[in-house]
């Protein structure tokens, strides 16, 4: 059952990515990233009250409808006026605020366990009004004019779209390897429940630190640069995990390399920014593009990393892993 809640989040965001950008060319990011925020308080309240399990998938795909939604006019909103000298730290600072989300999800299940799922999860439903208040005080930003599916594609003409959009979704496949072969790794070297929790609560507050600057980075250096030395680390730090069997350097080594693997998102989007920007394209279909390819990659590195399980174990997985990174890693040297 755990594996198919996992899994209807990823259906409600892949389903919620067009609804997402004809939202936000129609009613404006504002309205769209508001209607993002009440879904996954509406999701938060499924949880809270459900018994049933058709209502805790139907919170689980809420709520991926709903982040979806925040990221599309979120993003748009945020993207608002930046020119590609700032484009980079704005997309890893929202980056960072996701990442830092992800840093105390773990806890939020741990009291859920401890003080009841319905106290918990009611208490998270409230905290989107607050977030939505938030967001109504911002200036309203003139809906963009909608973008057909037809010059949506014509983008991918560009060697920077396409090239952003590989390097932005590595994040996903490799998160669907790490969370299943390095909890495995952990486990198989007797670390607790809790020190597994620790490293991934480890790799989103480093790559919450990271992304900004990264961002920065990006914008003062090109985009390629970090990209290639932050592949190169990855790279590395991976292909230590291989031999190393000790759980407390494990646990380091997961959350180093987890981050090192993750903030090439954000020099990934900017990258896809600048060339959808370069054909006349918009925040909104930057996003809508990057959206897109996030589920399947997500949904591939989770299958990758199973089946590598099943024939050698997590060695294998993160060796394919580490092989995919170091491709990529020329691809970006090459487009150099």
């Amino acid at each position: 059952m755990g594996g198919v809640l996992v899994a209807a989040f990823a259906v409600g965001f892949a389903v919620g990515t067009y609804p997402a950008l004809q939202l936000t060319s129609k009613i404006g990011p504002r309205a769209t990233t508001m209607i993002g925020v009440a879904c996954v308080a509406a999701g938060a309240l499924c949880f809270a009250v459900g018994a049933p399990d058709g209502l805790l998938f139907a919170g689980r795909g809420l709520a991926g409808f709903g982040s979806v939604a925040i990221y599309s006019g979120g993003i748009a909103l945020a993207m608002t006026g930046v020119g590609d000298e700032h484009r980079g730290a704005i997309i890893g600072t929202i980056y960072s605020g996701s990442y830092a989300g992800a840093a105390i999800g773990p806890l939020i299940g741990t009291a859920a366990t401890v003080f009841g799922r319905s106290p918990v999860f009611g208490l998270l439903a409230s905290a989107p009004l607050v977030n939505t208040a938030l967001v109504s005080r911002l200036p309203r930003v003139v809906a963009a004019p909608a973008v057909n599916l037809a010059v949506i594609r014509g983008y991918l003409r560009s060697g920077r779209v396409r090239l952003g959009l590989w390097i932005t979704s590595l994040p996903a496949f490799g998160g669907g390897v790490f969370a299943v072969s390095g909890a495995y790794l952990l486990d198989e070297a007797g670390a607790s429940a809790l020190m597994i929790g620790i490293a991934f609560c480890g790799m989103a507050v480093i790559t919450t630190i990271l992304e900004p600057l990264l961002g920065r980075v990006s914008d003062k250096w090109g985009r390629r640069r970090p990209l290639f030395i932050l592949m190169l680390l990855a790279v590395i730090a991976m292909s230590m995990l291989i031999p190393i069997h000790e759980r407390v350097a494990l646990l380091v080594l997961i959350a180093i390399a987890g981050s090192f693997f993750s903030v090439v998102d954000g020099p990934g989007f900017a990258l896809v920014g600048d060339g959808v920007e370069s054909l006349g394209g918009n925040a909104a279909a930057t996003t809508f593009l990057v959206n897109l390819s996030w589920g399947p990659f997500a949904a591939l590195g989770a299958i990758v990393a199973g089946v590598c399980h099943d024939v050698a174990g997590a060695a294998l997985s993160f060796s394919v892993l580490a092989a995919v990174t170091a491709f990529s890693a020329g691809l970006v040297y090459r487009y150099l």
